[in-house]
C-alpha cells in the first residue's frame, strides 16, 4: 500500500520525491541549529513505534516529530489518551486535555497551567506556559519589561531604554487550538507539543525553551469540543450509520465564533483577548483545519486591512516564507502560503494580535473531521502546482489524524525556532508598532474620535464604548465644551463629459473650513495611545471597490461601528482636540431612570434595543407606542415613544437605570384617537387588528 502511494505521487509530481528524499539528510547552514534529536537522550521506543505506525507515509513527518524523547518523570499523552497523540479513534474531551496538561505541570518545573476564564456554559479555559524554570520563575518581572515595550509612554518613547528592555525580555508566543469544533486535531497535537517542549533536550528544542515562553490554549471552543467528541463517540459505536454534523458549537454560535474579535460578544474571545493582552504576548497563532496539507495563510492575498502597521505585513512575509522553506527542506509536500485568504477583516481571533501591535498567524491543516484514517482524493485545483504552491499536495492519499498532528507540530516548532532566533528583532518591532501608534495623531492621523454627549441613543453609545474598553482602548471625558476644526470636504471628481469640462472652466471659490462644537461630557478616544490602531479600525470607514484587483475578499464585510450602533462618531484630525481638558473613564454607563413624579411615564423612541428589553423587565405594566409625536413633561417625544402605565415609580426607575433609558413622568397621558379600550401588551395582536387607526398602540415583544 505504501509503495503504491509512492508510485502514484511520483507519476503525478515527478519533481517531488527525488528532491524529498535527498534533502532530509543534508546539513543546514553552519550558523543554524540542525533540527535533530539529542543522541544522548533516550527515545520512548514504544511511543515512537506508534507514531511511525499511524503516519501513513514517510514524507508526512519530519525529524522534529518522528520520535518522542523518553523521560523517567514526565508522563506522555498516552497516560491520558490510552494511545499516542493522533492515534485513530482517539478524540479526547477538553477535560482529558486539561488533565494531561496538569499532570505535566506536576511532573515538570518547565510547565505551568493557568485558568483564563469560563465559557457561556461554565466550562473552564486554560493557558499552558512552557519554558525554562528560570523564565517561569520570573514571569512577573518579565511581564513588567514587556509592559513597558507595549506602552512606550512609560519610558517616554526612549529608544535607548527600549533597547535595554529588548535585550532583557523573554518574548511570549501564544498558540490557540480548535476554535472550530469540527476541526479536531489541534488538542492532541498541542498535548504532545507541550511534552516535547518540556522534555526534549535537543539543541533545537532547548533553544526554544530557554529563549521563549510558549503559551498554549489547547481548546478555545470548549463547549463545542465536548459536543463534537460526543458525536464522534456515537459514530465509533455505530460505524455503519451516518452521523449528523454539529449544528451549534458554542451557545447558539458555530463557524462565526471566529468572526468575533471586533465585537467581543463571546466568552472565548474575551478570555483569549485578555490572555493575549495580559501576557503582553508578541504572537497569536491560531490553528485551523481545511485544505491540504498546511496552509500558512497569514500572508494570504490582498486586500490587506488598511489599519495594520506595515511592519506587521513584513513580519507576516518573514515568518511565513521561512516556515514554508523549512518544511519544504524536510520533504513535506503541500506546505504553502499566499493562496486566496486575505487579511481584510479584523474579525478573526488571530487578528487580536494584529490590532494590538503583535503578530497574527493562522494555519489551515488537513483534517478528517475526527480521528478516522481516510483515503482522500483532491480536486485538481487543490493539487495544482502554482507560483505560490511549488510543492503541492498529492492527488490521492491515505490521511490520518497523526499526519495532521505531525504537520501542526512541525510547523509550530519551526516557527518557534525561527521566532526565537530573531526574537530581538520581533521584540523591537513590538515596541516600534506601539510607539508608532502613540505617534499616530501627528504622523498619520487622525488625532481622535469624539462621541458627543448629546447623543440621542446613549445606551447604544455606551455599548459601543464598552466594546472598545474590552479591546483595552483608553476613553476620556471632556470636562468642558470644546470646538475643533474640520477638514475641507473635497468634491467628488466629475465624470469626463463635455458638460463637466465646461463646468471646470468656471472658477469656483474654495470651500471654507468648518468647525464643530462638542458639549461637555463628550467622549474622546485619543489616538496617541498604544492600542489606537484597533479603535481607528473599528470607528473609521472601510473602502473597497469591485474594481480593485482582489475581486472576492474572503470576508466581504464592512464594520464601521458608528453606523452599526447607529450613533454619532466624529473623526477629528485637528490636533487641538488632544489639548482639551479631559479625564480618563474607567466605567461607561449611560444615565437612566425616571425624572419627575406621576403615574404615567414616557420614554422617547430613538430605536434603542433596550426598549424591547424593558418590555420583559416590566411584563405586567401597560405599555403603549405613540403613533404620532407629542409633547409632555417639558420634552418632545418621537413617534413610537413608549407610554407606560400601571408601573410603580421605583420599579420603572430601577429597570430604566439598568438599561440606560431615560423615562419622564407626565402630568397627563397623551390623548388617543380611540380611547375606548385600555391598552395591554397581552392582547396586542387583537388590539392592533381592531384599532389600527388610533394614536397609541400597545407595545409588546
Amino acid at each position: 500500500m505504501l509503495d503504491s502511494r509512492k508510485v502514484r505521487a511520483t507519476a503525478v509530481c515527478g519533481f517531488l520525491l527525488p528532491v524529498l528524499f535527498s534533502v532530509v539528510g543534508t546539513a543546514w547552514a553552519g550558523d543554524e541549529t540542525a533540527p535533530a534529536r539529542d543522541p544522548k537522550q533516550a527515545v520512548d521506543e514504544t511511543y515512537t513505534a506508534k507514531i511511525q505506525k499511524y503516519t501513513t507515509a514517510p514524507y508526512f513527518t519530519s525529524p522534529l516529530v518522528n520520535y518522542l524523547p523518553a523521560s523517567k518523570n514526565v508522563p506522555t499523552p498516552e497516560v491520558v489518551l490510552g494511545d499516542v497523540a493522533g492515534a485513530p479513534g482517539v478524540l479526547p474531551y477538553a477535560a482529558d486535555v486539561y488533565k494531561y496538561m496538569r499532570l505535566l505541570e506536576k511532573a515538570s518545573p518547565r510547565v505551568r497551567v493557568f485558568s483564563i476564564g469560563t465559557t457561556e456554559e461554565g466550562r473552564e479555559m486554560i493557558a499552558v506556559a512552557v519554558s525554562s524554570p528560570e523564565n517561569l520563575k520570573n514571569l512577573e518581572e518579565n511581564r513588567a519589561r514587556l509592559a513597558k515595550l507595549a506602552d512606550p509612554r512609560t519610558i517616554k518613547l526612549d529608544d535607548t531604554e527600549a533597547d535595554k528592555l529588548v535585550a532583557q525580555a523573554v518574548p511570549v508566543y501564544y498558540i490557540t487550538g480548535t476554535i472550530h469544533s469540527p476541526e479536531t486535531g489541534a488538542p492532541t497535537a498541542l498535548m504532545e507539543l507541550a511534552y516535547r517542549l518540556a522534555v526534549d533536550e535537543s539543541a533545537y528544542i532547548r533553544e526554544i525553551r530557554d529563549g521563549t515562553i510558549t503559551l498554549i490554549t489547547p481548546v478555545v471552543e470548549v463547549d463545542g469540543r465536548d459536543r463534537i467528541v460526543d458525536i464522534y463517540k456515537w459514530h465509533l459505536a455505530h460505524p455503519k450509520d451516518f452521523y449528523p454534523p454539529l449544528i451549534y458549537w458554542g451557545k447558539y454560535v458555530a463557524h462565526d465564533n471566529n468572526r468575533d474579535a471586533m465585537g467581543v460578544t463571546l466568552k472565548l474571545t474575551e478570555n483569549v483577548l485578555n490572555t493575549y493582552i495580559g501576557w503582553k504576548a508578541q504572537v497569536l497563532h491560531d490553528l485551523h483545519e481545511s485544505v491540504p496539507y498546511l496552509y500558512d495563510n497569514t500572508i494570504g492575498d490582498g486586500p490587506y486591512n488598511a489599519w495594520v502597521d506595515p511592519i506587521l505585513t513584513d513580519e507576516w512575509q518573514m515568518i511565513g516564507a521561512r516556515n514554508v522553506a523549512d518544511m519544504t527542506k524536510f520533504g513535506m509536500p503541500g506546505v504553502f502560503t499566499h493562496g486566496d485568504f486575505d487579511t481584510w477583516s479584523p474579525g478573526y481571533l488571530m487578528f487580536i494580535a494584529a490590532m494590538h501591535n503583535g503578530i497574527s498567524r493562522l494555519y489551515e491543516t488537513f483534517g478528517n473531521g475526527g480521528a478516522d484514517t481516510q483515503e482522500r482524493t483532491l480536486d485538481p485545483e487543490e493539487y495544482a502546482r502554482t507560483w505560490w504552491r511549488q510543492n503541492p499536495p498529492l492527488p490521492k492519499v491515505l490521511w490520518s489524524q497523526r499526519d495532521n498532528n505531525n504537520y501542526e507540530q512541525t510547523g509550530l516548532l519551526t516557527s518557534l525556532h525561527y521566532f526565537n532566533e530573531n526574537k530581538r528583532l520581533f521584540l523591537k518591532n513590538f515596541y516600534l508598532k506601539a510607539k508608532r501608534s502613540v505617534m499616530k495623531p501627528s504622523e498619520e492621523g487622525p488625532a481622535a474620535y469624539v462621541l458627543p454627549a448629546d447623543e440621542s441613543r446613549p445606551s447604544l453609545q455606551a455599548e459601543l464604548l464598552r466594546v472598545l474598553q474590552k479591546q483595552s482602548v483608553e476613553i476620556s471625558h471632556a470636562k468642558s465644551a470644546f470646538t475643533v476644526s474640520l477638514p475641507v470636504k473635497k468634491e467628488k471628481p466629475k465624470k469626463d463629459t463635455k458638460d463637466a469640462k465646461e463646468s471646470d472652466k468656471e472658477k469656483k471659490p474654495e470651500p471654507e473650513p468648518t468647525s464643530r462644537d462638542f458639549p461637555a461630557g463628550s467622549y474622546i478616544i485619543r489616538m496617541d495611545q498604544p492600542y489606537a490602531r484597533i479603535a481607528d479600525a473599528l470607528l473609521d470607514h472601510q473602502y473597497w471597490s469591485p474594481d480593485d484587483p482582489q475581486k472576492t475578499p474572503y470576508d466581504d464585510t464592512g464594520w464601521t461601528f458608528g453606523e452599526l450602533f447607529g450613533v454619532q462618531v466624529a473623526r477629528v484630525t485637528d490636533l487641538k482636540a488632544l489639548d482639551v481638558a479631559m479625564e480618563r473613564v474607567t466605567e461607561v454607563h449611560a444615565p437612566g431612570g425616571v425624572k419627575g413624579d406621576g403615574a404615567v411615564f414616557a420614554i422617547n423612541n430613538n430605536a434603542e434595543p433596550a426598549l424591547a428589553m424593558l418590555r420583559y423587565k416590566l411584563k405586567d405594566a401597560g405599555m403603549e407606542a405613540a403613533e404620532e409625536p407629542f409633547e409632555g413633561g417639558g420634552k418632545k417625544f418621537n413617534r413610537g415613544s413608549f407610554v407606560i402605565r400601571n408601573a410603580s415609580h421605583a420599579d420603572l426607575d430601577r429597570a430604566a437605570a439598568e438599561l440606560s433609558l431615560q423615562a419622564v413622568a407626565l402630568g397627563t397621558a397623551p390623548q388617543r384617537k380611540n380611547p375606548s379600550r385600555p391598552c395591554g401588551a397581552r392582547s396586542l395582536r387583537a388590539h392592533l387588528a381592531q384599532h389600527a387607526d388610533r394614536r397609541l398602540v400597545a407595545a409588546g415583544v
